[in-house]
């Protein structure tokens, strides 16, 4: 009974898979676009925004803007959206070494910081625009919009 067995089930036998050829599958002309097929719509992009011309232009104004008898800077910058503020005030001291001092504070608490740069008893005009820059660079990409007085809004249309 064994040899019959054999014979039978070597009729029936799986050939091996190096002999097995795959067959590629059929082509179908004309493919149904599905929500499954579409692409992924894309997000609208921000509109880029150059911050360096804007704190160029900023520092700018801010330099003609001093004070004409003493020289002093003051600019005040305010985020709407996360009610802040921040002041940058280039001032001398009492035996009349520049100051250049930082501010920030919330609109509706009295906390907020403060920090102090000495810039010596005659910085010069490169030096003050370039830091001016600074602050108005690191203001325009967190979000601020600069608050225009009186001496910015003249400077602006000279």
């Amino acid at each position: 009974m064994r040899p019959v067995l054999r014979s039978v089930a070597s009729t029936f036998a799986v050939p091996s898979a190096a002999t097995v050829v795959a067959r590629p599958a059929p082509k179908i002309d004309a493919v149904v676009p599905t929500k499954e097929h579409s692409p992924a719509a894309k997000k609208p992009c921000k509109p880029r925004i150059d911050h360096k011309a804007i704190a160029q232009e900023q520092a700018r104004l801010l330099h003609a803007s001093s004070h004409p008898a003493t020289g002093w800077i003051t600019a005040l910058w305010e985020n709407e959206e996360k009610q802040r503020r921040y002041q940058v005030d280039l001032c001398q001291d009492l035996f009349g070494e520049w100051l250049l001092i930082h501010s920030w504070w919330r609109k509706s608490t009295p906390f907020g910081g403060r920090k102090k740069a000495y810039l010596g008893f005659a910085p010069s005009a490169e030096e003050i625009a370039a830091l001016l820059y600074d602050a108005a660079l690191r203001r325009s990409r967190h979000g601020y919009r600069i608050l225009a007085d009186k001496r910015i809004v003249s400077a602006a249309h000279q």
